[in-house]
């Protein structure tokens, strides 16, 4: 009877998980549009451990055919970067023409390129990324009509 009832079982199980729904990714969304907000620059200085912060509004375009363009204010803080964008689920990387081939620099004003961590769900995107222990960057940003 135990025999019986396992083989049962199993044969139930093995339905059961035959007949379940997979359930599928939604699809990449991928940032389109002008998209305004805060860029913030943390620096730790070393020296006496305190926390210098920069910030400024700043306003972005993406576009899948021509790429990325900063256009806010970039006479201080913020470089005028442009180039391309790929994202994946967890990380967006940015490919600043404007730069030099190498290092990203990490004196002067900010460039956007690297590797950044982001969220993106419409109309809210937000990307950061920290390139040491002591320097970080956060972009909050709201897609604008």
């Amino acid at each position: 009877m135990k025999k019986e009832f396992f083989g049962l079982l199993i044969i139930l199980l093995v339905i059961i998980a035959g007949c379940t729904k997979v359930q599928e990714q939604p699809p990449l969304a991928i940032p389109e549009g002008k998209f305004t907000g805060k860029f913030t620059r943390l620096h730790l200085n070393p020296s006496n451990n305190k926390i210098d912060t920069l910030s400024a509004n700043f306003v972005i375009t993406f576009s899948a055919a021509t790429g990325y363009a900063v256009l806010s204010d970039t006479s201080i803080v913020h470089a005028g970067s442009k180039g391309s964008y790929i994202v994946d689920p967890y990380f967006m990387q940015f490919t600043d023409s404007t730069i030099p081939a190498g290092p990203v620099p990490t004196t002067g004003k900010t460039h956007l390129a690297g590797v950044y961590d982001y969220y993106y769900k419409s109309p809210v995107l937000k990307f950061s990324r920290t390139t040491s222990d002591t320097l970080g960057y956060s972009y909050d940003l709201i897609l604008t009509p």
